[in-house]
């Protein structure tokens, strides 16, 4: 039996039955139906159910209002319309269909059977030749074994002789680091004398020095106290010195005074405001022992720092 396609009515009727089977069409159905029906007219030659898909998907692009469930239900609905009408037709491909895979199956046991014997033979024969390689490398296994041990042997009285060589060795090189180890304490105990007696040294030179300075210091301010002392002594005759003259001076001042009245000399008055003559050329007591003060003050001041 030959399939039967859908023509336009049955496409179109299909979907109206779909859209009607709640009473009310939706605008958005209503929309797609046109542009849908606008496809179908469009298109030339029999409906085929993968042109009726076709169309279907190029009217889903131009009404994307249309929801995704309504879209697959209008889908089933002309399918299911397809269906019915070639439902004989559908039968007898799937029985033919069958049967052609009851053969196909048919064939495929008896090549798979003729597949699994000459896998068994050739599993057979490589089971052989396994064993023969078995055996063989199994030989060559206890060769080896054999080889192996007599390497290890020899690699282990190397290891040994080794071994004895390296103790020796380090038993060596610990008698080496002892004895360099106690040179090192001999060689670290002189230096570290040498180095006690120089600081020793250093320090009784310091002391030698601090003591020579010390003794400078306290020569040189035993010099200036001298010196100063002298000063002051020679000061203070020179002092005494003035003093003396000034008194020397006065006294023929006045000793002058006390001539005979034989000879009466006529003295004219003093201005009021005159200084006597003793006070303009000769220094007061006062002044000259304020003057000897401030000399022996200035004296035990330069002393005193000195010995600071």
């Amino acid at each position: 039996m030959e399939i039967e396609e859908l023509n336009l009515t049955e496409i179109l009727t299909a979907l109206q039955d779909f859209m009607t089977q709640d009473g009310a069409i939706s605008p958005e159905q209503r929309d797609f139906y046109k542009a849908f029906r606008t496809e179908l007219n469009s298109h030339e030659g029999e409906f085929l159910i993968d042109d009726v898909e076709r169309l279907l998907v190029a009217t889903r692009g131009q009404v994307d209002s249309i929801s995704d469930e309504d879209f697959s239900k209008m889908g089933q609905a002309i399918l299911t319309r397809y269906s019915n009408k070639n439902a004989d037709a559908i039968n007898e491909r799937i029985r033919q269909l069958a049967a052609a895979e009851a053969a196909k199956r048919a064939a495929a046991e008896a090549a798979r059977k003729e597949e699994e014997a000459r896998l068994a033979e050739e599993e057979r024969l490589a089971e052989e030749e396994r064993l023969a390689e078995e055996a063989r490398l199994a030989e060559e296994e206890r060769l080896a074994q054999e080889a192996r041990l007599a390497e290890e042997a020899r690699s282990a009285e190397e290891a040994r002789l080794a071994e004895e060589a390296r103790l020796a060795a380090e038993a060596q090189s610990a008698e080496d680091a002892r004895l360099a180890a106690e040179a090192r304490l001999v060689e670290e105990a002189r230096l570290a004398e040498e180095a006690r007696l120089a600081e020793e040294a250093r320090l009784a030179e310091e002391a030698r020095l601090a003591e020579e300075a010390r003794l400078a210091e306290e020569a040189r301010l035993a010099e200036e106290a001298r010196l100063a002392e002298e000063a002051r002594l020679a000061e203070q005759a020179r002092i005494e010195a003035e003093l003396a003259a000034g008194e020397a001076e006065k006294q023929a001042y006045w000793d002058a005074q006390e001539e005979p009245a034989s000879e009466e000399k006529v003295v004219p008055d003093l201005p009021t405001q005159a200084v006597p003559l003793e006070a303009e050329t000769l220094p007061s007591p006062l002044s000259k022992m304020l003057l000897i003060g401030g000399l022996l003050t200035g004296l035990g001041a330069a002393a005193y720092f000195f010995v600071l």
